[in-house]
């Protein structure tokens, strides 16, 4: 599962790729995150339903790693405002992709 997500901070937009996601937060991977207990507002869709999620996040913990050559972070942020429907519907998404067969997209209609 690879979600895209957006975030500002400080009037810069960054971009991640989150690799984890549950209804309390998501770790994902940016080249230039926010700092360990900074706020900041993101968003992301949920692929299958196409429901846009915003809220605020912070920052619980931050590990840096190369890949291919690169330096990158991976973050793992909680969610500060995130409304009960949206984490019943985060929660849904995640219960039908790990029923999925290996492989298969959830984007598939399933």
């Amino acid at each position: 599962m690879v979600l895209e997500i957006k975030g500002k901070h400080y009037d810069k937009i960054f971009i991640g790729y989150a690799d984890n996601i549950s209804r309390s937060g998501l770790c994902f991977s940016a080249a230039n995150p926010p700092a360990v207990g900074t706020t900041f507002p993101v968003e992301f869709v949920l692929p299958d339903n196409r429901t846009m999620v915003q809220c605020t996040c912070r920052v619980v913990w931050q590990r840096r790693y190369e890949t291919t050559g690169r330096p990158s972070v991976g973050v793992g942020v909680e969610f500060v405002d995130l409304d009960q429907a949206k984490r019943q519907l985060i929660d849904q998404w995640v219960k039908r992709k790990t029923r999925l067969p290996r492989g298969a997209s959830p984007d598939a209609g399933g």
